[in-house]
């Protein structure tokens, strides 16, 4: 049985509209109200402020400023909880702060005040020390060794410790 030419123009054009009318449907149901308005998402931007500061300081009296990510302070409190192969731990006369690192490099700006060592694992670091009256202090604390610092170190000054930087 053939199909005429007829037939395959009105069953040709059922199947368009049909084709037409659920795609239609289908796009009129998936789209809803947006939930919340594009104005109101906060957006998006890094600004290296590290988080929780606020209440570092509270609780631990060391003020932590910016970093890229790579180190952060941990919970420890003894040298003994620090000693992880990507620790760096200092001492300071509010006590002994443990950090983390995750990389090669890194920094993190802080404010430490009465710094006077600091231990390392696996990672050199650069540390940079400000007295009053004394211009900034770089000093490169090899891996795997302690370095002391500030009133310990050779300038013999109380020092707070302003930057650490992981090198490598």
């Amino acid at each position: 049985m053939a199909i005429t030419p007829a037939r395959k123009t009105l069953l040709g054009g059922l199947t368009a509209a049909l084709v037409l009318g659920l795609g239609a449907t289908a796009l009129a149901l998936s789209q809803s109200a947006p939930a919340v308005a594009a104005a109101d998402v906060p957006g998006l931007v890094e600004d290296f402020n590290y988080p929780g500061a606020a209440k570092v300081l509270q609780d631990r009296g060391v003020t932590l400023k910016r970093g890229d990510g790579h180190i952060w302070l941990t919970d420890a409190t003894a040298l003994n909880e620090c000693s992880d192969v990507s620790s760096i731990a200092i001492e300071s006369r509010k006590g002994v702060f443990c950090f983390k690192t995750n990389a090669k490099s890194g920094y993190l700006t802080l404010e430490l005040p009465d710094t006077f060592s600091i231990w390392t694992q696996d990672h050199p670091v650069k540390a940079t020390l400000t007295a009053e009256g004394e211009p900034d202090a770089v000093v490169n604390a090899p891996a795997n060794d302690l370095t002391p610092v500030g009133e310990a170190g050779d300038t013999g000054v109380r020092s707070v410790l302003v930057e650490i930087r992981v090198t490598g």
